[in-house]
């Protein structure tokens, strides 16, 4: 798949005009409508801005990662991967979201994944709680 097309495919998928993931990446609307187009290449360091725009990494966008799945479980493992890179979590949190992203209803974004901790705290809930449910 090439890259302009995966871009494309995954601002859809998370429902984003063209002006919002411009917005979001730094970039003008009229240079993610070249991209999508086609009509341009993009550079890596344009590549750099879109990715986590998209909650994706930059080896993602080029179909280096994650490639054979679903659109879906691929975004949840990828926003996984970015959460996990950019937060501290305890092994067993980690070890229970990821577990959570192999579900069908697992979280998509970074703010996802960050709300799941952040309602389980509330909660009083800890991964070790859902262990049997989910191990």
């Amino acid at each position: 798949m090439l890259v302009n097309h995966r871009i494309k495919e995954i601002r859809l998928y998370r429902r984003f005009e063209g002006k919002e993931l411009a917005k979001r990446a730094g970039l003008t609307p009229g240079a993610i409508s070249h991209l999508e187009k086609k009509i341009r290449t993009p550079r890596i360091d344009t590549l750099q801005k879109i990715g986590p725009a998209l909650d994706v990494t930059t080896n993602f966008l080029l179909g280096e990662e994650d490639a054979g799945l679903p659109l879906p479980r691929a975004l949840a493992r990828q926003s996984l991967k970015i959460f996990l890179r950019d937060n501290e979590v305890t092994p067993q949190e980690q070890a229970y979201l990821q577990r959570v992203c192999e579900l069908d209803s697992a979280p998509d974004t970074v703010k996802g994944w960050r709300d799941l901790l952040t309602n389980l705290a509330q909660w009083g809930l800890g991964p070790e709680s859902f262990a049997i449910k989910l191990g």
